[in-house]
């Protein structure tokens, strides 16, 4: 099961004169569907924790206008208490076009203790069940 959240785009959010949503502003999406996604599922965690990236990978397909708006679905492939991997299918969202597939290896970060944050049984499953 996916989660699934859909955002506008602005002319200001293309890559110079082309008219395409910049990578940049992709992968920001991308962890705002996060945010959207950790709210949907009840995942609370403290103030001075966050997810961070440990790794991404990413593909793309096609271009994205700036006028299109991107739809972005959130699946969790896998999750450990060490961290989660999570795809995010990025499509235009006036006709559903692939544009991009990012894979993101989160962790949590304690930025007091400046560690990892171990994730627990019960977080662990939310975040599979998305």
């Amino acid at each position: 099961m996916g989660f699934e959240i859909s955002f506008p785009t602005r002319h200001t959010d293309a890559f110079g004169s082309t008219g395409f949503v910049h990578a940049g502003v992709l992968l920001s999406l991308t962890e705002m569907a996060y945010a959207g996604f950790e709210e949907q599922c009840g995942i609370s965690k403290p103030d001075h924790v966050y997810a961070v990236q440990q790794a991404t990978e990413v593909v793309y397909f096609a271009p994205l206008s700036w006028n299109e708006g991107a739809t972005i679905r959130v699946t969790t492939l896998s999750a450990s208490e060490r961290g989660f991997e999570q795809e995010f299918e990025v499509t235009a969202a006036s006709d559903g076009r692939r544009i991009a597939r990012f894979v993101h290896h989160w962790v949590w970060l304690d930025t007091r203790e400046q560690r990892r944050v171990a994730l627990d049984g019960d977080t662990q499953r939310l975040l599979m069940e998305g």
